[in-house]
Protein backbone atom coordinates (compact mmCIF):
# COMPACT_ATOMS: atom_id res chain seq x y z
CA UNK A 1 0.00 0.00 0.00
CA UNK A 2 1.46 3.44 -0.96
CA UNK A 3 1.23 5.88 1.70
CA UNK A 4 0.33 9.63 0.21
CA UNK A 5 3.70 12.07 1.21
CA UNK A 6 1.89 14.85 3.41
CA UNK A 7 2.59 18.49 1.60
CA UNK A 8 2.85 22.20 2.83
CA UNK A 9 0.48 24.10 0.88
CA UNK A 10 1.17 27.89 0.77
CA UNK A 11 -1.56 30.34 -1.20
CA UNK A 12 -0.43 33.87 -0.97
CA UNK A 13 -3.25 36.61 -2.37
CA UNK A 14 -3.27 40.22 -1.74
CA UNK A 15 -6.77 40.58 0.17
CA UNK A 16 -9.32 38.34 2.08
CA UNK A 17 -11.42 37.05 -0.83
CA UNK A 18 -8.85 36.52 -3.64
CA UNK A 19 -8.82 33.05 -3.10
CA UNK A 20 -11.75 32.33 -4.97
CA UNK A 21 -9.89 30.16 -7.69
CA UNK A 22 -8.22 28.37 -5.48
CA UNK A 23 -11.13 26.91 -2.64
CA UNK A 24 -11.63 23.73 -4.23
CA UNK A 25 -8.09 23.21 -4.55
CA UNK A 26 -7.11 24.25 -0.94
CA UNK A 27 -9.87 22.25 0.41
CA UNK A 28 -9.13 18.89 -1.33
CA UNK A 29 -5.41 19.67 0.09
CA UNK A 30 -6.91 19.22 3.74
CA UNK A 31 -8.99 17.11 3.46
CA UNK A 32 -5.61 14.67 2.07
CA UNK A 33 -4.40 16.07 5.49
CA UNK A 34 -2.05 18.22 4.36
CA UNK A 35 -1.03 21.53 5.89
CA UNK A 36 -2.08 24.57 4.05
CA UNK A 37 -1.93 27.82 4.25
CA UNK A 38 -3.58 31.20 3.06
CA UNK A 39 -1.77 34.44 3.10
CA UNK A 40 -2.95 37.82 2.45
CA UNK A 41 -0.31 40.54 2.22
CA UNK A 42 -2.86 43.08 3.63
CA UNK A 43 -5.78 42.84 5.66
CA UNK A 44 -8.57 44.13 2.77
CA UNK A 45 -8.86 47.23 4.80
CA UNK A 46 -9.83 49.37 1.96
CA UNK A 47 -12.77 47.23 0.41
CA UNK A 48 -15.53 49.50 -0.59
CA UNK A 49 -17.93 47.27 -0.59
CA UNK A 50 -18.13 47.21 3.39
CA UNK A 51 -19.82 49.65 5.26
CA UNK A 52 -17.65 51.54 7.77
CA UNK A 53 -13.85 53.18 8.42
CA UNK A 54 -10.82 50.83 7.88
CA UNK A 55 -10.49 49.71 11.11
CA UNK A 56 -14.38 48.20 11.31
CA UNK A 57 -13.73 46.51 7.67
CA UNK A 58 -10.48 45.16 8.52
CA UNK A 59 -11.81 43.55 11.62
CA UNK A 60 -15.15 42.23 8.99
CA UNK A 61 -12.52 41.04 6.62
CA UNK A 62 -10.13 39.00 9.61
CA UNK A 63 -14.16 37.39 10.50
CA UNK A 64 -14.25 36.40 6.86
CA UNK A 65 -11.23 34.78 7.13
CA UNK A 66 -11.38 33.21 10.21
CA UNK A 67 -14.95 31.62 8.94
CA UNK A 68 -12.74 30.37 5.79
CA UNK A 69 -10.38 29.02 8.07
CA UNK A 70 -12.63 26.70 9.38
CA UNK A 71 -14.68 26.11 6.46
CA UNK A 72 -11.22 24.96 4.40
CA UNK A 73 -9.27 23.32 6.92
CA UNK A 74 -6.40 25.99 6.51
CA UNK A 75 -4.70 27.96 8.35
CA UNK A 76 -4.58 32.04 8.02
CA UNK A 77 -1.22 33.99 7.84
CA UNK A 78 -1.25 38.12 7.31
CA UNK A 79 2.11 39.62 6.01
CA UNK A 80 0.26 43.88 6.94
CA UNK A 81 1.11 45.34 4.22
CA UNK A 82 -1.16 48.58 3.44
CA UNK A 83 -4.60 47.69 1.10
CA UNK A 84 -4.41 49.37 -2.15
CA UNK A 85 -1.10 50.41 -1.46
CA UNK A 86 0.91 47.23 -1.64
CA UNK A 87 4.61 49.04 -2.99
CA UNK A 88 6.52 46.55 -5.16
CA UNK A 89 10.08 47.26 -3.94
CA UNK A 90 12.81 44.78 -1.92
CA UNK A 91 11.26 45.40 1.82
CA UNK A 92 7.88 43.98 0.61
CA UNK A 93 9.69 41.09 -0.98
CA UNK A 94 11.71 40.66 2.18
CA UNK A 95 8.80 40.08 4.09
CA UNK A 96 6.95 37.64 2.09
CA UNK A 97 10.47 35.69 1.69
CA UNK A 98 10.44 35.32 5.54
CA UNK A 99 6.80 34.09 5.12
CA UNK A 100 8.45 31.43 2.77
CA UNK A 101 11.30 30.42 5.09
CA UNK A 102 8.41 30.09 7.98
CA UNK A 103 6.20 27.83 6.30
CA UNK A 104 8.92 26.07 4.15
CA UNK A 105 6.16 24.73 1.53
CA UNK A 106 6.31 22.04 -1.48
CA UNK A 107 3.73 24.14 -3.32
CA UNK A 108 2.99 27.80 -3.46
CA UNK A 109 -0.17 29.54 -5.60
CA UNK A 110 -0.62 32.94 -6.12
CA UNK A 111 -2.01 35.54 -8.57
CA UNK A 112 -1.42 35.91 -11.86
CA UNK A 113 -0.51 39.31 -13.80
CA UNK A 114 -3.50 39.86 -15.39
CA UNK A 115 -4.46 43.91 -16.53
CA UNK A 116 -8.13 43.22 -16.94
CA UNK A 117 -10.40 45.46 -15.37
CA UNK A 118 -11.28 44.07 -11.47
CA UNK A 119 -8.95 41.12 -11.34
CA UNK A 120 -5.99 43.42 -12.36
CA UNK A 121 -6.37 45.21 -9.02
CA UNK A 122 -2.82 46.88 -8.71
CA UNK A 123 -2.20 44.60 -5.07
CA UNK A 124 -2.79 41.86 -7.69
CA UNK A 125 0.00 42.22 -9.88
CA UNK A 126 2.15 43.80 -7.49
CA UNK A 127 1.49 40.50 -5.48
CA UNK A 128 3.01 38.17 -8.20
CA UNK A 129 6.04 40.15 -8.87
CA UNK A 130 6.81 40.03 -4.92
CA UNK A 131 6.09 36.13 -4.83
CA UNK A 132 8.08 35.70 -7.74
CA UNK A 133 11.04 37.91 -6.24
CA UNK A 134 10.34 36.47 -2.60
CA UNK A 135 10.66 33.03 -4.13
CA UNK A 136 14.71 34.18 -5.01
CA UNK A 137 15.06 35.66 -1.40
CA UNK A 138 13.87 32.97 0.58
CA UNK A 139 16.96 31.03 -0.27
CA UNK A 140 19.19 33.53 0.94
CA UNK A 141 19.28 34.93 5.00
CA UNK A 142 18.24 38.21 4.72
CA UNK A 143 15.10 40.14 6.66
CA UNK A 144 15.42 39.75 10.61
CA UNK A 145 12.79 36.77 11.38
CA UNK A 146 15.77 34.58 12.32
CA UNK A 147 14.23 31.73 9.79
CA UNK A 148 16.47 29.94 7.82
CA UNK A 149 17.43 30.25 4.37
CA UNK A 150 15.33 27.75 2.48
CA UNK A 151 16.56 26.01 -0.29
CA UNK A 152 14.34 22.91 -1.27
CA UNK A 153 12.43 22.85 -4.66
CA UNK A 154 8.89 23.43 -4.70
CA UNK A 155 5.97 24.04 -7.12
CA UNK A 156 4.66 27.50 -8.24
CA UNK A 157 1.55 28.08 -9.79
CA UNK A 158 -0.86 31.19 -10.31
CA UNK A 159 -4.37 31.62 -11.40
CA UNK A 160 -4.72 30.98 -15.24
CA UNK A 161 -5.65 34.02 -18.00
CA UNK A 162 -6.12 33.39 -20.84
CA UNK A 163 -5.47 36.71 -22.22
CA UNK A 164 -1.86 36.41 -20.70
CA UNK A 165 1.58 35.24 -22.23
CA UNK A 166 1.66 31.42 -21.36
CA UNK A 167 4.49 30.95 -18.62
CA UNK A 168 4.13 27.36 -18.19
CA UNK A 169 1.75 24.15 -17.91
CA UNK A 170 -2.16 24.33 -17.55
CA UNK A 171 -2.79 22.69 -14.84
CA UNK A 172 -6.84 21.51 -14.05
CA UNK A 173 -7.70 20.52 -10.78
CA UNK A 174 -10.82 18.45 -9.72
CA UNK A 175 -13.29 19.85 -7.24
CA UNK A 176 -16.33 18.34 -7.78
CA UNK A 177 -16.13 16.84 -4.31
CA UNK A 178 -15.89 20.55 -2.94
CA UNK A 179 -18.78 22.31 -4.79
CA UNK A 180 -20.86 22.74 -1.11
CA UNK A 181 -17.85 24.32 0.59
CA UNK A 182 -16.96 26.35 -2.46
CA UNK A 183 -21.26 27.61 -1.90
CA UNK A 184 -20.69 28.39 1.51
CA UNK A 185 -17.05 29.98 0.81
CA UNK A 186 -19.63 32.37 -1.43
CA UNK A 187 -21.57 33.38 1.03
CA UNK A 188 -19.32 34.12 3.39
CA UNK A 189 -17.87 36.54 1.27
CA UNK A 190 -21.24 38.07 -0.24
CA UNK A 191 -20.52 41.53 1.49
CA UNK A 192 -17.17 41.51 0.26
CA UNK A 193 -18.19 41.08 -3.09
CA UNK A 194 -21.24 43.37 -3.38
CA UNK A 195 -23.32 43.21 -6.18
CA UNK A 196 -20.98 41.11 -8.22
CA UNK A 197 -22.87 38.11 -10.02
CA UNK A 198 -20.31 35.79 -7.95
CA UNK A 199 -21.79 32.18 -7.79
CA UNK A 200 -22.51 32.45 -11.63
CA UNK A 201 -18.80 33.39 -12.28
CA UNK A 202 -17.27 30.58 -10.37
CA UNK A 203 -19.31 28.35 -11.05
CA UNK A 204 -19.78 28.82 -15.21
CA UNK A 205 -15.62 28.87 -15.09
CA UNK A 206 -16.26 25.47 -12.63
CA UNK A 207 -18.69 24.11 -15.39
CA UNK A 208 -16.06 25.36 -18.95
CA UNK A 209 -13.00 23.57 -17.12
CA UNK A 210 -14.40 20.38 -15.78
CA UNK A 211 -15.72 19.78 -19.37
CA UNK A 212 -12.27 20.25 -20.68
CA UNK A 213 -10.45 18.37 -18.48
CA UNK A 214 -13.51 15.05 -18.33
CA UNK A 215 -14.68 15.86 -14.92
CA UNK A 216 -17.88 18.00 -13.39
CA UNK A 217 -15.99 21.04 -11.84
CA UNK A 218 -12.48 21.98 -12.26
CA UNK A 219 -10.04 25.29 -11.57
CA UNK A 220 -7.49 25.82 -13.19
CA UNK A 221 -3.85 27.20 -13.01
CA UNK A 222 -0.39 27.55 -14.49
CA UNK A 223 2.20 25.40 -13.31
CA UNK A 224 5.01 28.25 -13.21
CA UNK A 225 7.63 26.26 -11.46
CA UNK A 226 8.15 22.46 -10.27
CA UNK A 227 9.81 20.46 -8.49
CA UNK A 228 8.95 17.83 -10.69
CA UNK A 229 11.22 17.19 -13.80
CA UNK A 230 7.53 16.73 -15.83
CA UNK A 231 4.61 19.01 -14.74
CA UNK A 232 2.08 17.05 -13.62
CA UNK A 233 -1.62 18.03 -12.21
CA UNK A 234 -1.93 19.09 -9.16
CA UNK A 235 -2.35 16.99 -6.15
Amino acid sequence: MTVKEKKIVLAIFAHPDDELGVAGTLANHADDGDDVYLAFLTYGENATTITGNAPTIKERRIEHANKIAELLGVTIKYVGLPDSKIEYNVESAYKVAELIREVKPDVIISWNKTYRLGSGHPDHRKTHDLVYDAINYARYKNGSSGFEPFRKRYSFYIYFDPSAPRLGQIVYVDVSEQIDKIRDFIKIYKDAYGDWPVEDYKFGALSYYGRISRVEYAEVFEQVLSNDSVPKFLD
